[in-house]
């Protein structure tokens, strides 16, 4: 009896041997073989997105390491206690996931590709506790082996539970520069037809949206929120003898402005009645970009004098024109112009003013006076621009010698977040969505944390031209279509 016992001892550890051995082969091998594709799927994951590279290697090189020590005899125990563990890890690494994580991502793919996480996990506490029966059954002496799996349990949920804890902390303040895509987190939800490719957003009251026209700049529509009613307005100008260039229209109801910094004038009226009246006109202030900060202030950004570099301020509209500089804010990395060019935008939720650098990863908050409160990064690792400038004697005039790469493109702020189009890929992304698809990074500016991105897809092979975001709504403006992505509350307001 004690030998047929014991041979039934032997097959089932032979057999649970195998199983192990196909699995870790297998599961190995379909990982290799979609190696990138297993990368980006761990670059999604809640617990591990930080230590994408490290795991993925070591994952590959554990899994055919105990296959091969499960083959030979002599090591069979150890190799059944390292499979104990890493299948114990794996149900650890899904229980997290499926109970702390705030999003589940997509499965590992190879031979559970088409098992759901539930399925996932059933199957992994099977082959867990098969590995621990085949460590009892292959000594004679269980109870410091019952000790030693003990030990591997504690051991291998500390460690899941520890990188959970600092990939997460990383993730938002520390980013390696590794996106996180989350299903659900932006849903389109309407579209709408904006007759040509020169419009642009110019402002809301939270009800109705409206558009400029860059080819006519006093005509202004409207949208309602769901895109579906449609308006027309014309802007009067007080006095029109101007040689305007480049006019922009900025709605801050119940007021609007039309601005040209070219000139430089800025016109302000109502919008119950679209009249417009000059309250700025002086050569001495020439501004490229405008933001509305309230209804008697505006932000600017000009060129100083003496330097030709890239300056910010705001003019003040009370009893007379007050214009106050603020010459620390933006930074010269190279030449002063090119190298701090950006995008200016203003929340007035949390009444920041926001200003994020074209080549750089930073931009700057302030508040509606443009005192600095920090400065904070996007995720990707460009500090400095990657510029080449030129001085060009006959004329006196400075160019970039080649195009630039442009690290953020377009930003829009609501609500303490700021969206970012960034034009990099990061790691372990594939770049197939990039030929189909523009990125946008979402921050916190109050937590300084990167939360997620999101995809905006082309329309007919025509990327994102501009983007905006109202409530929980974001506006893409695509060529001459307008789509409205409804964001997820859970992903981006309770962070």
């Amino acid at each position: 009896m004690k030998i047929k016992v014991t041979n039934l001892k032997s097959i089932l550890v032979e057999i649970i041997s195998i199983l192990l051995m196909v699995l870790f082969v297998y599961s190995a091998l379909s990982k290799l073989l979609e190696f990138q594709n297993f990368q980006a799927q761990l670059g999604q994951s809640p617990l591990i997105s930080a230590y994408t590279g490290f795991v993925s290697y070591s994952v590959l090189i554990v899994e055919l390491l105990i296959a091969i020590l499960l083959a030979i005899p002599k090591s069979r125990y150890i190799a059944l206690l390292a499979s104990f563990g890493l299948m114990l890890m794996f149900t650890a690494y899904i229980i997290v996931i499926l109970n702390y994580s705030s999003f589940v991502p997509c499965s590992c793919g190879g031979i559970l590709e088409k098992l759901g996480w539930k399925e996932h996990l059933i199957f992994n506490i099977a082959f867990t506790i098969l590995a621990a029966i085949a460590s009892l059954l292959i000594v004679n002496n269980r109870s410091k082996t019952i000790i030693k799996l003990m030990i591997i349990a504690i051991i291998g949920f500390a460690l899941i539970v520890t990188l959970y804890i600092y990939s997460e902390q990383k993730m938002h303040q520390e980013n390696p520069f590794i996106r996180r895509f989350i299903q659900g987190a932006a849903t389109q939800t309407a579209e709408a037809e904006l007759t040509n490719n020169f419009k642009y957003y110019a402002g809301t009251d939270g009800k109705t949206i409206y558009f400029g026209d860059s080819q006519a700049p006093l005509h202004i529509i409207a949208y309602d929120t769901i895109l579906k009613t449609k308006r027309h307005y014309k802007i009067q100008l007080e006095r029109e003898n101007f040689p305007f260039v480049s006019v922009q229209v900025r709605i801050a109801p119940p007021y609007f402005f039309l601005m040209d910094g070219t000139v430089p004038v800025i016109y302000k009226g109502k919008i119950s009645d679209w009249k417009a009246k000059l309250i700025m006109y002086d050569n001495n202030y020439y501004f490229s970009k405008a933001e509305i900060i309230a209804p008697d202030k505006v932000a600017f950004r000009a060129q100083q004098l003496k330097t030709l570099y890239n300056i910010l301020g705001t003019f003040t509209f009370k009893d007379s024109l007050q214009v106050n500089y603020a010459p620390q804010l933006l930074q010269k990395q190279i030449d002063g112009f090119f190298d701090t060019d950006g995008t200016m935008q203003f929340d007035k939720q949390s009444q920041k003013f926001i200003y994020t650098y074209y080549y750089r990863n930073q931009f700057i908050i302030t508040d509606s006076n443009l005192n600095l409160i920090r400065r904070g990064n996007t995720i990707d690792t460009t500090t400095k621009a990657k510029l080449k400038v030129v001085h060009i004697k006959e004329t006196g005039q400075r160019k970039t010698a080649s195009l630039p790469p442009t690290v953020n493109k377009l930003t829009a702020i609501s609500n303490k977040l700021l969206f970012v189009n960034s034009k990099l890929i990061g790691r372990y992304e594939p770049k197939e969505m990039w030929k189909q698809a523009s990125i946008v990074d979402v921050y916190n500016i109050e937590k300084n944390t990167y939360l997620s991105s999101i995809y905006i897809y082309d329309i007919n092979k025509t990327k994102l031209k501009e983007m905006f975001v109202i409530d929980n709504n974001l506006y893409a403006i695509i060529g001459h279509r307008l789509h409205k992505y409804e964001l997820n509350k859970k992903h981006f307001n309770n962070k």
